[in-house]
């Protein structure tokens, strides 16, 4: 299983606090046992679009990936790019603490 956790802008350390869609970056991370090896980490080109097909751009940039981990999705309670069987609203927490709120799912 993959996951992308959305990067803060200026701490690898630290889960976006924004919107998952517009993060600047993504951690990919593959589940390994009960741990996590990163694989790599991934520029979001889209961050700063609105509207339009950013949604479907978003969805193809992430296709690899099974479960999506942020902040927070979608706007005034919209359903976003990926619906809620495939992401997980952890808060603005440490990419520790949102990978530990993974594992406890």
């Amino acid at each position: 299983m993959r996951i992308a956790v959305a990067l803060s802008k200026n701490d690898e350390r630290k889960v976006y606090p924004g919107p998952f869609g517009h993060a600047p970056r993504f951690a990919i991370y593959e589940v390994e046992g009960e741990g996590f090896r990163l694989v790599e980490v991934r520029e979001n080109p889209y961050a700063a679009m609105e509207g339009g097909d950013k949604h479907e751009r978003m969805r193809e940039l992430l296709k690899d990936v099974d479960l999506r981990v942020g902040a927070r999705f979608g706007h005034g309670g919209s359903m976003g790019a990926f619906p809620m069987a495939e992401r997980l609203e952890v808060g603005p927490v440490s990419v520790a603490e949102a990978l530990e709120k993974v594992r406890a799912r």
